[in-house]
Parts: structure tokens; C-alpha cells; sequence
């Protein structure tokens, strides 16, 4: 852990503009193929870009983006996997578009880049940026989507600011097949245009889905993979163009990043299957968990043992012998077990979990809790899945993190990073500051 980045903010202060837009699942090796198209030719001509920026654990999209914007490890900010903890929950598919998700800004545990800008008086806004429902950005299109307990418009209200809702709801979110999700991009980005032609933000958060939901059908690399980063070159010159028309090109420092990168299944793994057949979960005839000491939550490529009650020592020694059981009968699926402890020495990850797994490579872990304990294929829906992530770090392919305007250096090139200087870096570009950051700031600025 490195010492906080110096306090930037002073009053009365000039800023520039900050557009921060993270294309999910965008990796280093993509910017040779973005290199050809018309948007990211100009931009990588003239851009200071970090490549292969090293990840949090797990390389999941919510403990991420709240790391982008807090600058701290999940066992700082509390975002430690995409959902919420649970079993036998009522739609069980949880590591792909499941129950129970980290949508609100009020459960992270530290102030965010949003707090600061806030604080500082900027005009603020978010489009989907994860873990960002509720009324902290001042324009706020959140992240979620409904589920069979509310009406749309009650889920939207709840996480959502009024004005977006008065004037997008009707046109983009009642349409919307919020059955298949399949491209919140169509909506998100004409809204995120119109809030910058519109409110002409001081700081604002954009999110793009549409790369990350093509790598886990069609994985890496692949025709379908080229069309729809020529589609993130298209979502590029929209937001550029929207600027142009507003007048605030030149006042606007942009930020283009990545998450994470994402890897082939090669197989998939039912761990909850083999605790049940330890005694560790109690499965009832109708297929429901009827009780549990310990069960598995996946976060793709790892996953998360969750303790009924973890202050049991004896239990936890039980449990731990059984993994380690586990992993010897099934050494083509199971790779480390980390303890709480190492998990967070070593990564920064801590949270409701006892044990974190990591998986052998390619293999996923899944949450069912009857059936098949291994598969050839990951099915959700009517889709198979060949890509996913929530690896440990040291694996895959690294996201890039490009920036140019006003006060960015052109043409620096930094050949790898760490994700944690990426939060230094915003806060720098917004002279705000966050006190407990961990990182420093890329050395990519003119002042």
C-alpha cells in the first residue's frame, strides 16, 4: 500500500471538465485493432495511455468501478463481488444476471470521487456506472434493472434522479426488453449524449456493457468481438461529438479505461454440489436448501465461502478441511484456497467471505446446488457462455487506461499499472481530493 496522494483542492480553484467513460471487458491487445477505426486513430495518436493495468481481486465489474472511484481495496470500500450474498435465492443463475446486486451508492464504506466533486460544488453525473443508484450524482441514470417484485418505474425512481426519469423514462426505459438485457447500450449512451449536450457536466461517470456481454457469448477474441468494438468506436465519436456541439472539447479532460479483461471456459464446476454431498448444505426433495454451515458463491473464475456463522472457529477448521478434500479429489477444477486472512494480506479482499478459491484455469464456478458437480458448458438462458472473468489478477488479459485533453501529457506511454493509481490520477484531473487512497496518480499530467 503506498501513502495518500497529496490534498489538490483549494477554493475558488480553475478545473477543466472530466469525462470519465469505462468500457467494460475492454482489454490492451483491443487497441490494436481500435488503432484502424476513425474515432480511436485520432485519439491514440495524441493520448497518454497506461496498458495492462493490473486488476483488483476478483476482476468482477462492481468491486472495480467502485475501486476506480474510491482509490481504495474492496476490504476499504466493501464492494466485494457484483451481488449480494446469498442462497437458494430465487433466481440461482447469480454470476451472470441474478438476484440481489450491489446497485446503491450508500453501501460503499468510503467516500467516492462523486462525494468529492459534490463537495467542490461541480455539476455532476452518472449513466450507468455501477454501484452508483441514488440521488448522490446530481443527473443520475443508474445501473439496475427490475426485478419481479416492483413495477419498473418503482425500481427506476428508487435509484434513479427525477429529472432523468422525467425525461428519458418514457422514451427509452418503458420499450427496453428488460427480459433479455441485452443492450442497455442502446438506451444509455443516447441518454448519456443528451446529458452532455444538456447539463454540459463538470464531471460525469459513463459506463458501457455491450463489449463485456459479446466477450461472455463469443469470448476474446473473434469477427463478433471486431463489430462490436467498431460499435465502441461509434460510442466514442458520439460522446466526442457531443462535447464539440457544447462547446467543451477543449476544457474537457477524457478518460477512456477498462475493467478487466476476460478468459475462455473450458469447463464449469457445481462446488455446492459436493459441500451438500459433505453435509455442508442441507437440500430439501423439492430441490431448496432447507439449511447450510457453508456454501459457495460464485464470482466466475473464483468464488466466495460464505459461513453460516463465521465466528466458528471449529466450524471454520471443518470447512477448511473439506476444501482442502475437495481439492485434491478435484484437481482439474479447483486451483488455491486462500484463507480470510491471506485473502486480504495479499489482495485487499475481505468481506462477508471465510475462504476465497480460485479456480484452476478456464474452469467457472457455478451455484447449483443439485444436479451435474462439472459441465462441459455454462447455460443461462437461452445463451451459452464462453467467456467470463472474476480471476485472480495475475491472470489474463489487462485493461488499457487512455487519456488526452487539457491537461494530459500527448503521446506518454506507460507499459503496465496498477488500478489503484487510476482513482489518484481523476482526483488529480478534478483537483479534489480523497484522503485515503492508496495509489498515486499515473505520471501522465502536466501540472
Amino acid at each position: 500500500m503506498r501513502g495518500r496522494h497529496p490534498g489538490l483542492y483549494k477554493e475558488g480553484i480553475m478545473r477543466n471538465k472530466l469525462l470519465v467513460l469505462s468500457v467494460d471487458s475492454l482489454q490492451t491487445t483491443d487497441l490494436l485493432y481500435l488503432r484502424q477505426k476513425e474515432n480511436f486513430k485520432e485519439i491514440l495518436e495524441k493520448c497518454a495511455l497506461v496498458e495492462n493495468v493490473r486488476e483488483i481481486y476478483p476482476t468482477l465489474t462492481y468491486p472495480i468501478h467502485t475501486t476506480i472511484i474510491t482509490g481504495v481495496h474492496p476490504n476499504k470500500h466493501g464492494i466485494t463481488h457484483n451481488q449480494i450474498p446469498g442462497i437458494d435465492l430465487e433466481n440461482p443463475d447469480w454470476s451472470i444476471m441474478g438476484s440481489d446486486w450491489n446497485w446503491y451508492s450508500d453501501t460503499v464504506k468510503v467516500p467516492s470521487l462523486m462525494d468529492a466533486a459534490n463537495e467542490a460544488g461541480l455539476e455532476t453525473a452518472s449513466v450507468l456506472w455501477p454501484v452508483m443508484g441514488g440521488q448522490k450524482p446530481k443527473h443520475n441514470m443508474a445501473e439496475i434493472w427490475p426485478n419481479s417484485h416492483e413495477s419498473i418505474r418503482t425500481t427506476f425512481e428508487r435509484a434513479c434522479t427525477k429529472d432523468i426519469l422525467d425525461l428519458y423514462y418514457e422514451r427509452y426505459l418503458v420499450p427496453f426488453d428488460w427480459i433479455h438485457r441485452t443492450d442497455m447500450d442502446g438506451y444509455s449512451i443516447p441518454i448519456a449524449v443528451d446529458i452532455i449536450k444538456r447539463f454540459q457536466p463538470d464531471f460525469m461517470l459513463i459506463h458501457s456493457i455491450c463489449l463485456d456481454h459479446c466477450r461472455h457469448e463469443y469470448g476474446e477474441e473473434g469477427p463478433k468481438i471486431e463489430e462490436c468494438l467498431d460499435r465502441v468506436d461509434t460510442i466514442v465519436g458520439s460522446l466526442m461529438q457531443a462535447l464539440k456541439e457544447v462547446g467543451c472539447e477543449q476544457n474537457t479532460n477524457v478518460v477512456i479505461l477498462g475493467d478487466h479483461g476476460q478468459i475462455r471456459i473450458r469447463g464449469v464446476f457445481n462446488l455446492n454440489i459436493v459441500l451438500a454431498s459433505y453435509g455442508l448444505i442441507r437440500v430439501g426433495k423439492d430441490g431448496h436448501v432447507k439449511d447450510y454451515d457453508a456454501y459457495s458463491f460464485s464470482a466466475g473464475f473464483s468464488t466466495h465461502i460464505i459461513l453460516k456463522n463465521p465466528d466458528d472457529e471449529e466450524m471454520k477448521k471443518k470447512v477448511y478441511f473439506i476444501l482442502l478434500l475437495v481439492q485434491q479429489q478435484y484437481r482439474d477444477y479447483m486451483g488455491r484456497i486462500f484463507t480470510k486472512e491471506e485473502a486480504e494480506r495479499e489482495e485487499g479482499l475481505a468481506g462477508e467471505m471465510s475462504f476465497v478459491i480460485e479456480s484452476a484455469d478456464g474452469i467457472i464456478f457455478d451455484n447449483k446446488v443439485t444436479g451435474t458437480i462439472t459441465e462441459e458448458v455454462k447455460v443461462s438462458g437461452n445463451s451459452i457462455y464462453n467467456g467470463m472473468h472474476g480471476h485472480h489478477p495475475s491472470k489474463g488479459r489487462k485493461p488499457p487506461f487512455l487519456a488526452f485533453g487539457p491537461d494530459i501529457k500527448e503521446g506518454v506511454v506507460i507499459h503496465s499499472g496498477d488500478m489503484l493509481d487510476e482513482c489518484p490520477t481523476l482526483a488529480a484531473l478534478l483537483q479534489v481530493d480523497l484522503p485515503d487512497m492508496e495509489g498515486q496518480a499515473f505520471p501522465i499530467l502536466k501540472k
